[in-house]
């Protein structure tokens, strides 16, 4: 593994952190908790300091107007701004329009990039990516997917639902995967506007955690016609392409889950030098520093196995492997450190005068989300015992 830092990404990586530190902390105070939103007036002009500072797009190439970061200097850069749950949203490189933005730059047409891509790069319109249906739909099986389209001379016919389609309230457009004909094989993603006559945004469902822009919603597509110039890529390239945006998608993920966790522990830990009891600090008595160690030793490890699935795919390997282990690590990393945040804090840490509250109900979706845990160990065992990845 090379993991050497330029000091181009160096540079950039202490821009973003003095944009966490100095914009976005301070305007979670505006922050509605019960569902994950700041007043649009406010994102607007934050987002303006956000393109003003450099930190725009980033993770896309210069010629898009991002910073040309590879995925490890992207990872870096985003375990800086995922330290606040607002800080990726204001730079436009939160999901999931950062992972459409990443499919559409590699697949989309020139035409369907005019209509969709460049937009959502600007920040004037939100997407949304509907996979995951309702039982017996496709879940973390594939291969189980329901909706279909069926070709209509130049156009296709869609029906079928989607749930738990992130970001759908509110978006312009969505990619939509489906069946062709009822084949598996020839499933196909679709650019589906929100305006089409036959697509429903049915609600956005409540959730443990905050709903973020768009909510979690649930789809219904009742004859939805779309042009066949709206395919995204070819027809039978839908997993392929899925394939493209998920793994680089979950790394991001882990890199935002990774400065999430940094940022519990450094809650606790301004607590615990501050709280007085049994005759000294709280951060005095062994056992919570034990807590401290022990966090610290997943943060580590977390970030090192992002870190080196993200130097794989950078260099064109295989990296399947290394992106399930990091899911799994860091998704888990997460729920435990804002579970110790809280454990140092107590009452505190349980109320609302602090903001650990919101992270633990938001970190639960990471062991979900992006294929939950016991997806990936299932993966990851089979590779190790079909010998297709060492040990």
């Amino acid at each position: 593994m090379d993991l050497e830092i330029s000091q181009e990404v160096k540079d950039i990586q202490a821009r973003a952190k003095a944009f966490v530190e100095e914009v976005a902390i301070p305007a979670e105070d505006k922050y509605d908790y019960a569902r994950g939103r700041m007043p649009e007036d406010l994102v607007q002009d934050l987002r303006k300091e956000a393109k003003k500072r450099g930190l725009w797009t980033a993770h896309l190439p210069k010629s898009e107007g991002g910073l040309g970061l590879d995925l490890v200097g992207t990872a870096l850069f985003f375990s800086e701004l995922g330290r606040s749950p607002i800080a990726p949203y204001l730079c436009n490189c939160d999901a999931p329009d950062e992972g459409n933005m990443h499919l559409l730059h590699l697949a989309a047409s020139e035409e369907q990039k005019e209509k969709y891509y460049r937009p959502l790069v600007e920040g004037k319109i939100r997407s949304a990516f509907a996979m995951t249906e309702p039982p017996p739909g496709a879940g973390s099986d594939p291969t189980s997917l329901a909706t279909n389209a069926v070709k209509d001379g130049d156009h296709y016919v869609i029906n079928g639902r989607k749930w738990y389609c992130t970001g759908a309230n509110g978006a312009a457009f969505l990619i939509v995967m489906a069946k062709v004909n009822d084949s598996f094989r020839r499933t196909t993603m679709f650019l589906v506007p929100t305006d089409a006559k036959g697509y429903t945004m049915v609600q956005e469902i409540d959730v443990l955690g905050s709903h973020g822009p768009g909510g979690h919603c649930e789809l219904n597509f009742d004859n939805v016609r779309v042009h066949e110039s709206q395919i995204l890529g070819k027809v039978a390239e839908g997993f392929r392409l899925s394939q493209e945006r998920l793994g680089p998608a979950r790394l991001t993920h882990c890199m935002r889950w990774i400065g999430l966790s940094r940022r519990s522990m450094e809650i606790a830990r301004e607590y615990a030098i501050g709280r007085h009891l049994f005759g000294g600090k709280l951060a005095d008595q062994q056992g919570i520093q034990w807590m401290f160690a022990e966090a610290g030793l997943k943060i580590e490890s977390g970030y090192l196995l992002t870190l080196k699935a993200a130097d794989l795919l950078r260099k064109g390997q295989d990296a399947r492997q290394a992106i399930s282990l990091a899911k799994w690590q860091v998704s888990e990393t997460l729920n435990h450190c804002v579970d110790l945040a809280i454990q140092v804090c107590g009452s505190h840490g349980y109320s609302r005068y602090m903001k650990l509250e919101l992270f633990y109900r938001d970190a639960r979706a990471a062991r979900i989300a992006d294929g939950p845990t016991e997806t990936h160990k299932m993966v990851i065992g089979r590779n190790l015992v079909t010998g297709k990845f060492g040990f």
